[in-house]
């Protein structure tokens, strides 16, 4: 037993000091061991979506391309990414804008035309509920009169943060995507870290991020037929999507 007032000395099973400065800190050495794991879980989101973007994107030096694919994200976001679209469009970057997102689409077409761009040179889906579906849906009804090639070139707009996930995606299917990213207001942006964080961290646990397989395929096939009819997503003026989708 130890004699009453003496102070208790920590078990020294280490030699090193640096060994017992890990193992057993002092409190001033514990909270900065916290405050430097914070700082890292902190910065990793932010760390993940960078990489993901230089590793897969193709930045935007002005070339011409056979479409520009624009992503639905919902209100207060629409209206940037349809003004980026049609600045592309009229700057002659490509001859087609394909509307991509429940919900979004047809949203986004009817912003388009009122900026300018005829009804003709547009089209879109508001059949996809996902990234995934969104590439799945445009490879799918992104018509081919419209945009003739068979590997075709769009330019990709979406947010910044959006970027890397959405363009490995759409090259899985066979695209040749080059990035445009729309800048996101700081507060959008704090938002939108952790989300797309937490959906990059979702896809890679169930392998999305990887191309599709036959089985994939089929899938998503089964659910477009069926999705198709019952929200009416290919018609930009009659597109329903349930709310409980």
């Amino acid at each position: 037993m130890q004699p009453h007032g003496a102070q208790a000395k920590f078990p020294q099973p280490y030699q090193c000091k640096a060994c017992q400065h890990i193992f057993y800190p002092s409190v001033r050495q514990a909270l900065r061991w916290l405050v430097s794991i914070l700082l890292v879980v902190g910065l990793s989101p932010w760390w993940i979506n960078r990489g993901l973007r230089v590793l897969v994107t193709q930045p935007d030096k002005g070339e011409s391309v056979d479409a520009i694919v624009v992503l639905g994200s919902g209100t207060g976001y629409n209206e940037q990414r349809a003004k980026a679209a049609v600045e592309l469009w009229k700057a002659g970057r490509a001859p087609h804008i394909f509307m991509s997102g429940a919900h979004d689409a047809p949203i986004l077409v009817d912003l388009a035309q009122k900026m300018g761009v005829p009804a003709a040179q547009l089209s879109g889906e508001a059949c996809a509920a996902t990234t995934w579906e969104n590439a799945f849906y445009t490879k799918r009804y992104m018509a081919l009169e419209q945009v003739p090639s068979a590997q075709p070139k769009i330019l990709l707009v979406t947010d910044g943060l959006h970027t890397g996930r959405s363009t490995l995606l759409y090259r899985n299917f066979g695209f040749e995507v080059v990035s445009h990213p729309v800048r996101l207001e700081f507060s959008q942006w704090r938002k939108h870290i952790i989300r797309e964080f937490l959906a990059i961290m979702y896809y890679v646990k169930t392998k999305k991020l990887l191309p599709p397989t036959p089985d994939d395929y089929q899938r998503a096939d089964a659910t477009a037929e069926k999705r198709v009819v019952d929200w009416q997503c290919l018609d930009m003026e009659k597109a329903f999507i349930p709310e409980n989708r």
